[in-house]
């Protein structure tokens, strides 16, 4: 992280849904003697239940913006722009949050940055205008240049990059790559979601949607493509590679298909809810976005390889949702494996799963492990040749992170303090043009294809 600037002080919210309220609520309020929530602005659907969270919590913004249903989607940024230059508050702010859905990001961070104010704003940058994934690149060249003519600091949640599992294994691939010249030669991520929605309620979700064309890639999936365009810089020290123009194969599972292999009726019975229209829904639901989503790819250097990847993020894995008296958000297990490869001399593999909200009474709410092994010939003097950390080795080795804590949580929280503070959070947007360009490229192939690969 680079030396911080000035603190925040006058703070504007765009997008006051479930992730503003349960991730970063808890944290404004911890700077509420110094920070001033200058405007909220959303949508009129949910003004009551935005002003009873805040009322319910102490926070009082200076002044609110409510918006017409026809703002949802792309709003059109000259109105954006007309509404907001008649409040006065609006002009006295010094940051903004960005937290509403991916497809309004671009005209909300546009306008800030735009107006030299700093910016923390949810992954992924934007999201894809029907399937025109070019758009992706436009629109993070053209964030990218707006702040930098306004010198508005501009940073992107993306919690894994202060999560202090990954910081631990980039501080030992930093230190063994410098020492011995070795590239990552492969990375392989999993990661499952315990994301149960069924049909019907596809149709009018708006808490990551599918309805818009788009789905796992651009809700969990950016973390995950972020940290293969990460970790794939590393090789850079070693030897060139072009990390803008990725090669990649990929296979997509949409409700339709999911729907042709675990059919509605196969466990309706377990629900007490027969239905047989969920399944005719599915069925027609062939342009919603992607639930599960495989892809194969390489970096490479003119027509020499570089380095090869894949990724399996999959919405349909275990669940904790009970229904029917639930909402599709509720009971998501995550798990996550991700395995970097050092040719045949290190390899390293990062295990972690949220297992235990199955469980009662355990106080460490995940199960997390690294481990590191090395060849003999380049194990470091003093070093194990296989190296094991668990999570309570993490909260002992980073006094700051509670035991009780999850990773991810605590992370998330953390960018959002360092941003506040004046920092950079590890993300700033310009470090994203790697992992926006892979996005890019594996979008382009996912709008084309359903259960084929190309």
């Amino acid at each position: 992280m680079k030396t911080k600037h000035k603190p925040v002080r006058k703070l504007i919210v765009f997008g006051c849904g479930p992730h503003f309220l349960n991730r970063y609520l808890d944290v404004l309020l911890e700077y509420r003697d110094t920070i001033e929530v200058m405007l909220i602005v959303d949508l009129k659907c949910r003004e009551m239940k935005i002003r009873g969270a805040l009322n319910e919590k102490g926070l009082k913004p200076r002044a609110y913006l409510f918006l017409d249903e026809q703002y949802r989607n792309y709003p059109d940024s000259d109105e954006i722009y007309k509404l907001l230059s008649v409040i006065p508050e609006a002009h006295q702010a010094d940051a903004v949050i960005v937290s509403t859905e991916p497809k309004a990001h671009k005209v909300y961070a546009l306008w800030a940055a735009e107006n030299g104010l700093n910016v923390f704003m949810d992954k992924p940058i934007t999201a894809p205008y029907s399937s025109n994934a070019e758009n992706l690149m436009v629109d993070f060249a053209e964030l990218l240049t707006a702040s930098r003519k306004t010198n508005s600091r501009f940073v992107i949640s993306c919690e894994r990059r202060m999560q202090f599992g990954y910081r631990y294994v980039e501080k030992f691939l930093t230190e063994f790559m410098s020492s011995f010249k070795i590239p990552i030669t492969s990375m392989h991520v999993h990661f499952g979601g315990g994301w149960w929605v069924i049909p019907s309620e596809m149709l009018n979700l708006e808490n990551h949607p599918l309805k818009y064309g788009y789905g796992v890639l651009f809700h969990s999936g950016y973390h995950y493509l972020d940290l293969v365009a990460r970790f794939a810089l590393y090789n850079k020290k070693i030897h060139d590679i072009d990390l803008l123009k990725p090669h990649v194969k990929t296979m997509v599972v949409r409700p339709n298909a999911l729907a042709e292999a675990l059919p509605f009726t196969t466990y309706s019975h377990a629900l007490k809810k027969e239905d047989k229209n969920q399944d005719q829904i599915a069925y027609q639901l062939s342009d919603y976005g992607e639930l599960d989503f495989s892809v194969i790819g390489n970096y490479s250097k003119g027509i020499q390889h570089r380095m090869f990847f894949s990724m399996d993020l999959i919405e349909t894995t275990l669940t904790g949702r009970i229904m029917p008296n639930s909402i599709p958000s509720d009971g998501r297990i995550r798990q996550e494996i991700v395995n970097i490869h050092l040719g045949h001399f290190c390899s390293i593999s990062i295990v972690s799963n949220s297992f235990r909200k199955l469980t009662e009474g355990d106080t460490i709410p995940e199960d997390f492990s690294i481990t590191i092994a090395t060849h003999p010939m380049f194990t470091q003097r003093g070093k194990q040749t296989v190296l094991r950390i668990n999570r309570k080795d993490l909260s002992q080795l980073n006094p700051s992170l509670p035991l009780c804590a999850g990773l991810n949580v605590h992370a998330r929280k953390e960018q959002l303090r360092d941003f506040l503070s004046g920092g950079d959070a590890n993300s700033e947007l310009s470090t994203h043009e790697n992992s926006v360009a892979l996005l890019a490229v594996v979008y382009e192939q996912v709008s084309k294809t359903n259960i084929v690969p190309q």
